[in-house]
C-alpha cells in the first residue's frame, strides 16, 4: 500500500474508533438493551456486530491476524446471539480489533481470500459498516427514550476535531 493511501486509511480509522469509543462512552449497561425498532438487535448486539464482522473479513485477509482477537458476544453473529453489556469492554474490543484491522490490511501484500480488490477497499467496507450500525444505534437508544451522545462529541472527530 503507498505511503499516501497508508496515511489516509490511518487518519479515518483513528477517527472512526474514536467516535465509538465516544459512544460507548455515552452508554450505560440499560442502554446496551434498547433494542432497534421492529424487533432489531440490541445496541450490544450491534457493537457485538460491528467487531465481529470487521474480525471475521480480517481473517479472510489473514487468519492469523483476527484469530487472537476477543469477541463480544455467543454464539454466531447471524441470527439471535448473546451479546456482552459493557460499554467499557465493547469500545476496548472496538478499538483493538480496528487496530489490528489497520496494521495487517495497511501491511498486506495481496487480499488473501477477500472479495474486495484491494485491503484498502476493505478498510473503507468496514468503516461504512460502522457508520451504519451507529445509526441503528442511535435509532435504538432514540427509539427507547434514552438521551443521545452529544452531537459534537459524537461527529467532531470525522470533522479532524
Amino acid at each position: 500500500m503507498n505511503p499516501e493511501t497508508r496515511a489516509v486509511l490511518e487518519t479515518a480509522v483513528e477517527a472512526n474508533s474514536r467516535v465509538n469509543d465516544v459512544l460507548c462512552a455515552h452508554l450505560t449497561p440499560e442502554m446496551m438493551r434498547a433494542q432497534t425498532p421492529g424487533g432489531g438487535m440490541t445496541v450490544a448486539q450491534h457493537l457485538a456486530h460491528m467487531a465481529g464482522v470487521t474480525q471475521e473479513w480480517l481473517s479472510q485477509l489473514d487468519e492469523g491476524a483476527a484469530s487472537p482477537l476477543p469477541v463480544l458476544y455467543e454464539g454466531t453473529l447471524w441470527g439471535n446471539f448473546t451479546a456482552q453489556e459493557d460499554p467499557a469492554r465493547a469500545a476496548e474490543v472496538l478499538r483493538e480489533v480496528w487496530t489490528t484491522a489497520l496494521d495487517t490490511a495497511t501491511h498486506a501484500d495481496g487480499t488473501g481470500n477477500l472479495s474486495h480488490p484491494s485491503a484498502a477497499q476493505f478498510l473503507l467496507h468496514m468503516l461504512t459498516h460502522d457508520a451504519h450500525h451507529r445509526g441503528q444505534v442511535l435509532l435504538a437508544l432514540k427509539g427507547s427514550s434514552f438521551p443521545l451522545p452529544d452531537e459534537d462529541a459524537l461527529w467532531g472527530p470525522l470533522r479532524g476535531e
